[in-house]
């Protein structure tokens, strides 16, 4: 559930229901989908999550792969451990847990306005032996911290005992110091005390605990605690309360975008939890955050390890010059004398069965062109404002699309039908898409991002992301089925009705016409699965705000393929509105994306915050 598909199709339905009705089924939802079998590289897929190695932090003794955690308060039931992992987490925070359970049925009260949670507390839980049950169940991945209640040092003793196998560190109330020493005698983990924005005021900090914890939650007057972006300025007050005693902080709640969160970590917090954020920002808020971190504290000169741009580059260049001589080809003479001689025939022979036939065969020479040409200026762009500067999902795009689009080979091979010019175009292009797989090898994992606020671009990008994705699995769908009755039945019923004959009176004026026809038309689905796929790679891992080069790889890349797509349906006199209907419906997607996606692609929406916030502070002066 990326911020794409949550923001646009789920929080609208998810923010009807009951607020605990809606967690539930989200995260019970997520932890199902990551218990199947590849279940977690599907959801790697959609969210390109995974952290960079430099955001590796070391508090008390224990590696985070992220700074970045989730408070267990936000999923008292524990349906959501085994997803948390794959959203770009680097710690998992579990608990209360208690002996006996607490009541989980207590109301919590969501106010989308303001995008503040009220619970009337947090100390909700299922108690120690489910709790045992469910964390027999989890993956563990990551570090995960287990908050304890207990009243007597007994019960302490007892939760820390049978947790400890499922523990890297625990997590204390202020009161439960007195048992420090003895639950030390249990457990060799790290000990992190928890305080609350009321409790620190007045508690003993100078105590011999590993690392300190911020409570999320305002008191209010009425009762209850109220959890929100309000809570950032009482954080940082904390914060610096904590700071004389060198140990690891952790701040928890009050982040709802990537410039609370820098906030926290440069008044001093090691490491910060999500909770309300998590629900009205979404679950890209642990990557946005990553990605900021990343930008603002990692000093090495972007693309210095990206070695072997300039070869994918030059196979990128090889595909989208091919695509331009295949659509003077398709434009001009169609068949070239290899076909000729497989045929038998000359290609005025066709014209004169049947010109219809002919235009057909033409229409998926041009067709093919113009997704090629599409193709090799994604693979250009992708070497060289992608890979060049070291971005490893536009490595993981490029490669998985050039190696789709090489399997057409296969397709070539299953119709008794060499085709010589295309062998050597890929003995051509092979040896640089080998070479710079060779020399990007060590390419590392994780992106550096500028975003800092939930603007009003962002938002509207959500939508204009969710077109590109729609359209990436539309044309690799296409691609596939296209494909498929390539290598079948070949011909569907509005092409039949074009040239108006059948198959059987096709293969009575030459035998070997359809075979060279639907070699044609796989190749043709074939290329269009390796752009589909570009496509919805580009727009589920590349969006961030300012990279101008994504919009214009989708604005132009997307051209070519649409022109020569409908264009060349026109050319013909093949103009079946219902044929041409999927690409109509994609072409609206396509304007509609590229409108909703231009200002915080070109970072328009983070220039008026920043002129904005200028503004605000002049006037204050």
């Amino acid at each position: 559930m990326p911020d794409w598909s949550y923001h646009t199709f789920f929080k609208p339905l998810l923010f009807r229901m009951k607020p605990e009705t809606s967690r539930d089924l989200t995260l019970h939802t997520m932890n199902t989908l990551a218990k199947l079998p590849f279940g977690e590289k599907i959801i790697q897929f959609f969210g390109h999550m995974k952290p960079s190695e430099k955001l590796a932090q070391n508090a008390a003794g224990i590696k985070f792969p992220s700074p970045v955690g989730i408070s267990g308060a936000l999923d008292p039931r524990l349906n959501g451990t085994s997803a948390y992992a794959n959203l770009g987490f680097g710690f998992i925070e579990i608990g209360p847990v208690s002996v006996e359970p607490q009541s989980l049925e207590k109301p919590i009260l969501r106010r989308v306005d303001e995008e503040t949670l009220w619970y009337q507390h947090l100390n909700s839980n299922l108690g120690l032996d489910a709790a045992l049950e469910k964390l027999k169940t989890i993956k563990r991945s990551i570090p995960i911290g287990i908050v304890i209640h207990g009243e007597t040092e007994a019960e302490f003793v007892e939760l820390v005992q049978k947790l400890d196998d499922y523990a890297d560190f625990f997590i204390l109330k202020e009161t439960a110091t007195l048992y420090l020493e003895r639950i030390r005698h249990v457990s060799s983990k790290p000990l992190f005390v928890e305080f609350t924005h009321e409790t620190l005021k007045s508690a003993d900090k100078d105590i011999e605990a590993d690392g300190f914890l911020i409570r999320e939650g305002i008191k209010k007057d009425g009762g209850g605690l109220t959890l929100g972006k309000s809570e950032l300025p009482l954080l940082k007050e904390s914060i610096q309360q904590l700071l004389p005693y060198n140990k690891p902080i952790i701040a928890s709640g009050g982040v709802h975008d990537p410039n609370d969160a820098m906030e926290l970590f440069n008044c001093g917090a090691s490491l910060i939890q999500l909770h309300s954020g998590f629900v009205f920002s979404g679950p890209g808020l642990p990557k946005r955050i990553n990605e900021r971190y990343l930008y603002e504290k990692d000093d090495e000169v972007a693309g210095e390890q990206a070695t072997g741009w300039i070869s994918f580059f030059l196979m990128g260049l090889g595909v989208f010059i091919a695509g331009i001589i295949a659509l003077i080809i398709g434009l001009t003479e169609v068949l070239l004398p290899y076909d000729e001689h497989y045929l038998g025939i000359q290609k005025e022979e066709i014209m004169a069965f049947n010109h219809h036939l002919f235009h057909f065969m033409s229409h998926d020479r041009i067709c093919l062109a113009g997704v090629m040409i599409s193709a090799g200026f994604m693979f250009m762009q992708l070497s060289y404002h992608g890979i060049r500067k070291g971005e490893h999902w536009a490595k993981k795009a490029y490669v998985i699309a050039a190696f789709l689009g090489f399997l057409n080979i296969f397709y070539f091979m299953g119709f008794g039908y060499f085709d010589k010019l295309h062998f050597i175009y890929y003995l051509i292009i092979l040896p640089f898409f080998l070479y710079g797989l060779y020399r990007s090898r060590n390419l590392p994992i994780g992106s550096k991002a500028v975003n800092l606020h939930n603007s009003a671009a962002w938002k509207r990008s959500q939508l204009g992301q969710s077109l590109f994705v729609i359209s990436g699995i539309c044309l690799l769908s296409a691609g596939i089925v296209i494909s498929i009755i390539g290598m079948n039945g070949v011909f569907v019923n509005e092409d039949l009705m074009f040239f108006s004959l059948t198959p059987d009176q096709i293969s009575s004026f030459n035998d070997k016409l359809i075979p060279l026809i639907a070699h044609d038309r796989a190749g043709f689905g074939g290329a269009l699965i390796s752009e589909g796929f570009l496509l919805l790679t580009i727009a589920l891992w590349g969006y961030r705000e300012g990279a101008k080069w994504i919009w214009w790889t989708l604005a132009l890349g997307g051209l070519p393929g649409f022109l020569t797509g409908v264009g060349t349906h026109f050319m013909i006199g093949y103009d079946n509105h219902f044929h041409l209907s999927p690409a109509y419906l994609l072409f609206v997607f396509y304007l509609v994306g590229l409108v909703y996606s231009y200002s915080y692609l070109n970072m328009r929406g983070e220039r008026r915050t920043q002129n904005i916030s200028k503004l605000e502070a002049v006037k204050k002066v």
